[in-house]
């Protein structure tokens, strides 16, 4: 009984990432509610006049998710143990071709044929602890949209201009390359160190 329903559960909550995305695609408006829904809970970290205090704790939120998922939700060392496998399979199949024998190759075939369809597999079963995540780290990132839309009174657009390396002044409430948010940018800068140190903290592919 608790074995269904913690199945019910699951399946339940892959619906709900699967039609969070769907719903972002075919509602312009839905990221925005999503984000001001998400306000409710993470208003109290939207300081004033420092915007990009909250994206770089955003940052480090979906980047713990993330380690946590591949940690916990990723046999790492299964994967690695399996490409090893396959490399030498595939050299197998090298040398019995060279060698003529087509009984050898023919077994050797088959064996990859298996192994390929388990690697799909676990694949398919690592993907999904990914749609969890999905639950929270898209929340999250309606909510930093949702804070530096200009329509919206949180900051002012000076507090939402920033000075980056390179790049000079940076208005993270608007537009960047191809029509990215501004606010990206200085999301993915923050991400990188603070990713690595919840890598390395959690012994993560260090």
């Amino acid at each position: 009984m608790i074995d269904r329903i913690k199945e019910i559960l699951r399946k339940s909550l892959l619906f709900l990432a699967i039609a969070m995305m769907i719903m972002i695609f075919i509602n312009r408006d839905f990221f925005n509610q999503l984000g001001q829904a998400a306000n409710m809970i993470l208003e109290p970290i939207a300081i004033p006049n420092a915007v990009e205090i909250p994206i770089m704790i955003a940052a480090a939120l979906t980047g713990i998710l993330s380690t946590l998922s591949q940690k916990y939700g990723m046999d790492t060392d299964g994967q690695k143990q399996q490409r090893e496998k396959m490399n030498e399979l595939n050299q197998k199949i090298k040398e019995a071709r060279m060698s003529d024998n087509d009984e050898k190759l023919e077994q050797l075939q088959k064996e990859r044929a298996q192994m390929t369809q388990e690697m799909m597999s676990n694949l398919t079963s690592q993907f999904k602890p990914m749609l969890y995540i999905l639950l929270v780290t898209i929340p999250i990132f309606s909510w930093v949209y949702y804070i530096t839309n200009p329509a919206n009174p949180f900051y002012t657009q000076q507090a939402l201009k920033m000075t980056l390396p390179f790049l000079h002044e940076v208005n993270l409430g608007g537009t960047f390359f191809l029509g990215f948010p501004g606010w990206i940018i200085w999301y993915f800068i923050a991400s990188l160190p603070l990713s690595q140190l919840a890598r390395k903290i959690l012994n993560v592919g260090i």
